[in-house]
């Protein structure tokens, strides 16, 4: 009902802001011009398509400019994509053929970790299900190079550490730090990786 009610709200105030830019017809600049006000009244969660304006207001009777409205339209989708591409810029080398380090593995987390809290204060369960599937296939990459018998012992025993620590990421996020933490500091660790920390 909430989300009704909102949507009826930001049709109506569509509508009030092109009678308030003089009822024109509608192109790139009175379309910016609508999606600024909206983002201002409603916020940047909330902001529509141009396309999806033009809509509304195509119902109200105002005369489209067709070139303009696809043309602005089809930039303003493409800006999005970028953006929302940008979240998980970075995280590809997880998915590399070269295996992960152990100090790589730790800020390519820390990135997974950053985009999937970003993703998740703005409700976009779509990335933060893309985020849980770039780390089960890094999970499952490192496992596959764990068992690598071209790799060293010290490469294979670092692959199983990455996949473990992406396994409890997975399991536990808002625990892995302090995992992290009492795992690096364990005899086991220390014993395998000692050489890690002065690479």
């Amino acid at each position: 009902m909430g989300d009704q009610r909102q949507l009826r709200s930001k049709q109506a105030f569509i509508v009030a802001e092109w009678h308030r830019l003089g009822g024109k017809a509608i192109g790139r600049k009175e379309l910016r011009a609508i999606q600024r006000t909206l983002r201002e009244e409603f916020g940047d969660d909330t902001i529509e398509s141009p396309a999806r304006i033009a809509r509304v207001l195509a119902v109200q009777g105002a005369e489209l400019r067709h070139p303009e409205v696809i043309e602005f339209d089809a930039k303003w989708r493409a800006e999005k994509i970028e953006k929302e591409t940008a979240k998980f810029r970075g995280l590809e080398r997880f998915l590399d053929a070269k295996p992960v380090r152990i100090h790589e593995a730790e800020s390519l987390i820390k990135k997974l970790k950053q985009a999937r809290q970003i993703s998740e204060r703005d409700e976009d369960q779509v990335n933060v299900r893309r985020l849980r599937d770039i780390a089960i296939n890094a999970r499952q990459a490192a496992e596959l190079r764990a068992n690598d018998s071209t790799l060293n012992q010290t490469q294979r025993d670092e692959q199983a550490e990455v996949a473990q620590w992406l396994a409890v990421w997975l399991q536990s996020p808002s625990l892995f730090d302090d995992w992290l933490d009492l795992r690096r500091r364990s005899p086991d660790f220390r014993k395998k990786f000692a050489m890690e920390k002065s690479s």
